[in-house]
């Protein structure tokens, strides 16, 4: 019986064992979905767009090519941040102890394994492009 629990807590959950492929897909749904829903909503009207950095690659590549351009940009680097940083993370590395700015967060990193903390950009940008395109649900509804 203790042969079997042991087997059990050696396994790890799906989520931990593909944290950076399900965060990519997680990613890429949002951001399909936030393309579409943004195009559907702003209807070829360049003048939605509230960020002029943004506004003015839309206008350069196009409303759907903008919108592509930088969701992979954004994409590239949260996985270059989820891969490189639970690497470091895991080894030890001397500068991933400067970026905790207090002890209680030294500390905390200390305590345990907490390469996950790498994927919190991934997971967080794909949340967000889940919000942005329900918001435009919402614009809908409202107008």
């Amino acid at each position: 019986m203790a042969a079997a629990f042991e087997e059990r807590r050696g396994c790890r959950s799906l989520l931990s064992r593909h944290k950076l492929a399900l965060g990519l897909g997680f990613f890429a749904l949002t951001a399909v979905a936030d393309i579409r829903m943004t195009l559907a909503g702003m209807g070829g009207v360049l003048a939605l767009e509230g960020n002029p950095v943004m506004r003015a690659v839309m206008a350069h590549l196009g409303l759907e090519g903008g919108l592509w351009l930088e969701k992979a940009l954004v994409g590239v680097v949260c996985f270059a941040i989820a891969k490189y940083g639970e690497h470091e993370i895991k080894r030890g590395a001397d500068w991933i102890w400067r970026v905790p700015s207090t002890k209680w967060a030294r500390a905390w990193m200390k305590r345990g394994d907490r390469s996950w903390i790498a994927y919190i950009p991934l997971y967080g940008a794909a949340a967000s492009q889940l919000v942005a395109a329900a918001s435009w649900t919402f614009v809908e509804v409202v107008l």
